[in-house]
């Protein structure tokens, strides 16, 4: 199989990565990334400055971990420009390249139906890909993701302190809520890439330890 990968330095990204480089089951992976990366053969990196108007082909499986955050992109606009315009655009692309299967890592909560504005966006996101016609669409929903980042963000190092302790006590219908690790969620998208999933499927919590 041939897949594409948008979001690859990102933190679920680099995991997805490492997991693609020893899995027999792809023969080759287009990598959009805005920068050269030093990556196996493999890889084909296509650098633009501009990811959303970088052309693919011959692509089964679309990976996108692509995401920021509002201090990051600088403002509302430039958030929604990232986390919605450039993953929409993305799918497309891949759709137009053959893909037949669509990852997304979207997040727990994700809603175009609420005054949260980072879960609204996610959420138009999700339906607008829904519009596309993928014959699989999976859309994976982490809550709070644990890990090691290069970019050091105080306020989710304190939410990860808090989840290590409290993340046991949540069980249930809560259970979504619990923190997971980054590399779990990228495994959990690269075994449901190869699984033939006909349809819409949303993942949450335990079914994102389930599939990894």
């Amino acid at each position: 199989m041939n897949a594409a990968i948008s979001g690859a330095t990102g933190f679920i990204g680099n995991h997805l990565i490492d997991l693609l480089k020893n899995d027999s089951a792809f023969d080759s992976v287009d990598v959009l990334s805005r920068k050269q990366l030093d990556l196996p053969e493999k890889f084909n990196v296509l650098v633009n400055s501009d990811i959303g108007a970088q052309k693919l082909k011959n692509v089964d499986v679309a990976f996108c971990a692509l995401g920021t955050t509002i201090k990051t992109a600088g403002s509302q606009e430039a958030f929604y420009h990232v986390d919605h315009d450039l993953v929409v655009a993305f799918a497309n692309n891949a759709k137009e390249a053959g893909a037949k299967t669509f990852v997304l890592v979207s997040s727990v909560g994700a809603t175009p139906k609420t005054s949260n504005f980072y879960l609204r966006v996610k959420g138009e996101t999700e339906r607008d890909l829904q519009e596309i016609g993928f014959e699989s669409l999976i859309i994976l929903r982490p809550s709070m993701l644990m890990g090691e980042r290069k970019e050091f963000r105080f306020g989710e190092l304190i939410g990860k302190g808090v989840m290590t302790v409290f993340n046991p006590l949540i069980k249930g219908g809560l259970s979504k809520y619990r923190g997971i690790h980054g590399k779990t969620v990228a495994k959990a998208m690269l075994k449901l890439g190869k699984e033939n999933l006909l349809g819409v499927h949303v993942l949450e919590g335990d079914d994102l330890h389930a599939f990894s």
